[in-house]
């Protein structure tokens, strides 16, 4: 199953403490392994909860960093034509560490950008730091098969695959979103 949870900074940094609470809040996703990773910048914490299918080494360990660009990846899913994609980064140059999918999505990243997303197809929900940009880019598959619950709050967006973990977080106001209640009471959705 896998759980995914972090945070980034917009005007305050998000602290190792805080990412460490909301990926214990996961570990039952994610039982064989966890890991905790900051950028250099301090800027992101990615963590993870894994649950090893694919690659069951410690080379599938996550947050997963890319060594030739410095980019970081915590994922959840399965990537079902990773098979094919690592034939393809293979034939292009790309050596790969591991067995797991996750390695795939960062070879593509660096190869495509953004636009990786139009070869992935399975289910997946993904947060992935780059490094250059200084940039977190969040992803989910078509059908939102894989949770990915984030929240706007005290100068920037904490993210977990679960939602009690997120609201337990110390920069989440409690308080009740009027706004929100109204349209979930008048159109069933938020």
């Amino acid at each position: 199953m896998c759980g995914i949870a972090g945070a980034v900074g917009i005007s305050t940094r998000p602290t190792n403490e805080e990412v460490r609470a909301l990926v214990q809040g996961i570990r039952h996703r994610g039982p064989d392994d966890h890991g905790l990773w900051a950028s250099p910048t301090g800027d992101c914490v990615l963590g993870h909860a894994r649950l090893s299918i694919i690659d069951l080494s410690p080379a599938g360990h996550q947050p997963m960093i890319d060594a030739a660009t410095g980019n970081c990846i915590a994922f959840n899913g399965e990537i079902y034509n990773f098979q094919a994609l690592r034939a393809e980064c293979q034939a292009a140059g790309d050596v790969f560490r591991s067995g797991s999918d996750t390695e795939v999505i960062l070879a593509l990243y660096r190869r495509h950008g953004v636009d990786c997303l139009a070869k992935l197809r399975g289910m997946f929900a993904f947060a992935l730091w780059d490094e250059r940009e200084k940039r977190l880019f969040f992803a989910r598959d078509r059908v939102g098969k894989k949770p990915f619950n984030y929240a706007l709050a005290d100068g920037g967006i904490q993210f977990c695959s679960e939602i009690q973990p997120l609201a337990e977080h110390p920069r989440i106001g409690k308080r009740m979103d009027m706004e929100a209640l109204d349209l979930y009471l008048h159109c069933q959705y938020v």
